[in-house]
């Protein structure tokens, strides 16, 4: 997994986390990165198009690397939410830190 693409994700996070609600969860954070900085989801996407399930695969990365940000986000909890393929599944709940 090429880190460049995530590092670059990650470095845009604050300003994602900016424009989020006070809570929100992480496929509402997804959207809106995936949304606003398209190259860069698309480039991540392409390094993983041969796993079995890409956007799983870039997601959990995006998750993980949000998790450890605790200078912008707390996790609270799990919830259950709909992914972008309209499936719901249980992801991480976030308050921004301020």
């Amino acid at each position: 997994m090429n880190t460049d693409v995530y590092k670059a994700l990650e470095d845009v996070f604050p300003k994602i986390v900016k424009l989020m609600p006070e809570k929100f969860d992480s496929h509402e954070f997804i959207l809106e990165l995936a949304h606003k900085y398209q190259k860069l989801y698309i480039q991540a996407l392409f390094e993983q198009k041969d796993k079995k399930k890409p956007f799983e695969t870039v997601h959990k990365a995006i998750g993980k690397r949000l998790k450890k940000r605790v200078d912008l986000v707390k996790h609270v909890r799990d919830r259950s939410s709909k992914n972008i393929f309209g499936f719901a599944n249980e992801v991480a709940f976030w308050h921004k830190v301020k």
